[in-house]
């Protein structure tokens, strides 16, 4: 019999364990189909399993909208010069591409820049704004930036160039000077419950800007679907909750990702090696880090290139200079992350820089800290100019890391961030006093979390409830990423039957009760690896799908944490 109450005792990962809804605790597979069904509110008929693009919301109901789509209509029918102002990472570059592409067939002079990580940082520089005016630019349109660049909008304006913010990172208290102010972050708007990604705002204007050219007879014949890939790269690149909108634009990018993908997108997919289907958790580990290392070792433009090319030969040399970036980049972000950990040695205040260290991994580093130690992390390197240190912020859930960079504005030059990331920048002699700040923001934020080192389960369950019908049903969550994770499963006391270690990490195993076996794999660390030994007893944490592998549909359970146990005959 299955106890209905959870183990007290935390994972070896340091996790306490909490029922995500009702406990399930079950043996049958129909049994626990349906438990899940009515613990969301669902049933087999209901949308979220059919997402729609025509559910998505009216464009026009975003603030600001209405002017920013009359004004790019009204620059396309011109001939106007655009200027798209984009920025380095995944979802800037892709955004980007989205506006070039799109704006380009339609008829539009379109040009577009992207900052350098190291030279400019995030944001729209007031240089880059005098350059795109004096190169003939009446228009700007930015993506996933220019919510804090006041400075900027300001020259745009001094200057006669209209600009529209097109972003969702969060305000200050006050907006810029700008014709229009894109982002659902904004305190008035709350578009899309505040979840779209840079790239998915720019996607909203388009479709804003071809109902107003259709209002006016000359809606483009370039449809805005070829666009979808790109904007479920983005998406799940940046992290953004796959729920309501997300959901509906990611799996129709996913769709197209897999049927039509875009010239780039294929070659990247290529060099990648990634297998068919394409789903987000291939775009997170396989396409979007391939992306990102043109931003991180390069420039952004090389990406941007690759996204909006129509040459197949360029897309595949542009593809192969990327997909050596990003092993390079590997390379450089474990060397840092190594000191890092050396310079922090004891102390809690996860902040630390290095002269040294390289512009493109420390948001990564950021990120493995606040993972291994569970609160958020600042990393930083010296800019050229050898006065100011170039932040990154990652967090962990129930941390919001766009609030500590309020928290700490008085000690910054500059920043922009939302919940789980961001950035800023401090001047060097002005370090020690942002350290303290951060530290007790981050104390602040802490106080206020629940339990931020929670695992939440949907079920506990027998080896007889690992059906692959039930595999089946539960693939239809998907797409699977942060806000709708995959299920959660705890197979108390099982028997590691088997046992084989595969390179790269990859762990297969067969389980058992005594009487039902059941493949398992792990891909997780040797903190998990090391009790995962035949003959013992353990209680593992999980998921269930359907393994294709070399065509054979089967069922697996994929380890993600275990509680420790006794072996089979009793042993410690």
């Amino acid at each position: 019999m299955l106890a209905h109450t959870l183990p007290a005792r935390r994972t070896v990962k340091g996790m306490r364990l909490v029922w995500r809804h009702a406990p399930l605790v079950s043996d049958d597979p129909v049994v626990v189909w349906q438990g899940v069904l009515e613990a969301r509110g669902l049933d087999e008929r209901d949308s979220f399993f059919a997402p729609r693009l025509a559910d998505l919301p009216d464009p026009f109901a975003m603030r600001d909208m209405d002017v920013a789509a009359s004004r790019v209509a009204e620059a396309v029918r011109a001939g106007e010069p655009i200027h798209v102002f984009g920025d380095f990472d995944c979802d800037g570059v892709c955004g980007t591409a989205i506006l070039v592409e799109a704006l380009h067939a339609a008829g539009g002079r379109v040009s577009c820049s992207i900052p350098h990580r190291a030279d400019d940082g995030h944001g729209i520089g007031v240089s880059a704004v005098e350059q795109a005016h004096a190169s003939g630019a009446r228009l700007g349109i930015s993506v996933d930036t220019g919510t804090t660049c006041f400075e900027a909008c300001a020259r745009a304006r001094a200057l006669g160039l209209d600009m529209i913010v097109s972003d969702h990172h969060l305000p200050e208290a006050s907006l810029p000077p700008a014709l229009a102010v894109l982002n659902p972050a904004r305190a008035d708007c709350g578009f899309a419950e505040r979840r779209l990604c840079g790239t998915g705002v720019a996607f909203f204007l388009l479709m804003a800007a071809w109902r107003r050219l259709a209002g006016l007879g000359q809606r483009p014949a370039f449809d805005l679907r070829r666009l979808l890939d790109r904007v479920a790269v983005a998406t799940v690149a940046d992290v953004m909750d796959l729920l309501g909108v997300n959901r509906i634009l990611v799996h129709h990018g996913l769709a197209q990702l897999n049927r039509t993908p875009s010239v780039g997108l294929r070659a990247l997919l290529a060099v990648s090696r990634v297998r068919q289907p394409v789903d987000a958790e291939a775009i997170a580990f396989h396409l979007a880090p391939r992306i990102n290392a043109a931003g991180r070792l390069a420039h952004g433009e090389q990406a941007m290139r690759l996204l909006a090319t129509q040459d197949g030969a360029e897309a595949e040399q542009l593809a192969a200079e990327l997909d050596q970036a990003n092993r390079l980049r590997r390379r450089i972000e474990q060397e840092t992350f190594k000191e890092a950990e050396r310079k922090l040695g004891d102390d809690s205040v996860l902040a630390v820089y290095d002269r040294a260290w390289h512009a493109g991994v420390v948001g990564l580093v950021a990120g493995r800290l606040a993972r291994k130690h569970g609160r958020p992390a600042a990393v930083g390197f010296v800019d050229g100019d050898g006065q100011h240190i170039r932040l990154s912020l990652r967090g962990r859930p129930g941390f919001h890391i766009g609030a500590l960079l309020r928290a700490c504005a008085t000690h910054l030059r500059g920043f922009g961030g939302h919940a789980g990331a961001g950035g800023g920048t401090v001047a060097i002699e002005s370090w020690p006093a942002f350290r303290a700040a951060f530290a007790e923001a981050v104390a602040e934020q802490a106080a206020r979390v629940r339990d931020h080192l929670q695992l939440p389960v949907d079920g506990m369950l027998g080896l007889a409830a690992l059906h692959h019908g039930l595999a089946v049903r539960l693939a239809r969550f998907a797409p699977f990423g942060a806000g709708n994770r995959p299920c959660t499963w705890l197979l108390p006391e099982v028997q590691v039957v088997a046992r084989k270690d595969l390179r790269g990490g990859v762990t297969r195993l067969v389980l058992g009760d005594g009487v039902r076996q059941v493949r398992a794999v792990s891909f997780q660390d040797a903190s998990v690896r090391d009790h995962l030994l035949p003959g013992r007893k353990v209680s593992v944490l999980g998921s269930l799908q359907v393994d294709d592998w070399q065509g054979h549909a089967r069922v697996q359970f994929v380890i993600e944490d275990l509680l420790g146990g006794e072996d089979a005959h009793g042993a410690g």
